[in-house]
């Protein structure tokens, strides 16, 4: 894919747009000409699902989203990644066993993104599903999260560890919450002025962390302590 491309996962933009935050996206979209694709299960997931079925709790979220879709600012793929992605799933969901029995870490929309990335060569992934982000950053680390979490015994299936790093290799994982940020630094707030700038970006980053983007209160601290 040669456009400059981020891909995204339900989670975030779900993040971003009951925050009322949706105009970071475009935003970059207009500034850097920077362009976010979806597969067509997190169309499905939060697009067609909420508004066909008439899901209240997600119903803004759902218009908000077809309207950046509508604007060209979100675009859906349609690819036939169903081999990759079965692939992806396959060795995910055997990545770790728990008294003998697998854990399922991937469901099948987010197989079908990281098999979409890594069909199209798409480096950055926007994603606040903590399980997901950690398979692809750190997919080592998480035996020891899932013990300490659950404290249960967890062995490594090390074959399906590596076979999945090596699908996922060079992918750069950002939270809603690193948009936010990204776009202080790029001068999105600064209409709010010198003297209400930092309190606006500590409300934007309280209110995605409480749309579901799995950001802890000491990282927001840290974040705010490089806002001017």
């Amino acid at each position: 894919m040669n456009e400059r491309a981020v891909l995204c996962d339900s989670s975030a933009l779900i993040s971003l747009t009951d925050s009322c935050l949706d105009n970071v996206l475009s935003f970059f979209h207009s500034k850097s000409n920077l362009k976010f694709v979806i597969p067509p299960s997190v169309e499905y997931e939060t697009i067609l699902r909420p508004l066909n079925s008439d899901l209240k709790q997600y119903l803004f979220s759902a218009v908000k989203i077809q309207r950046l879709v509508k604007d060209g600012i979100v675009s859906r793929i349609d690819m036939n990644v169903r081999e990759k992605a079965a692939r992806v799933l396959e060795l995910a969901n055997n990545m770790l066993y728990v008294k003998g029995k697998p854990m399922k870490l991937l469901h099948l929309g987010e197989a079908e993104m990281i098999a979409l990335a890594n069909e199209l060569d798409v480096k950055d992934i926007l994603i606040d599903e903590r399980t997901t982000r950690m398979l692809i950053e750190a997919p080592f680390r998480i035996k020891e999260h899932i013990e300490h979490e659950f404290g249960v015994s967890v062995l490594l299936n090390n074959e399906s560890m590596h076979s999945f790093s090596s699908l996922t290799s060079g992918m750069r994982v950002l939270r809603s919450s690193e948009m936010v940020m990204l776009a202080y630094e790029n001068g999105f707030f600064d209409g709010f002025g010198a003297d209400s700038k930092k309190n606006a970006v500590n409300c934007a980053l309280y209110k995605i962390k409480f749309s579901g983007c799995s950001i802890r209160f000491d990282e927001i601290f840290e974040y705010l302590q490089s806002v001017d």
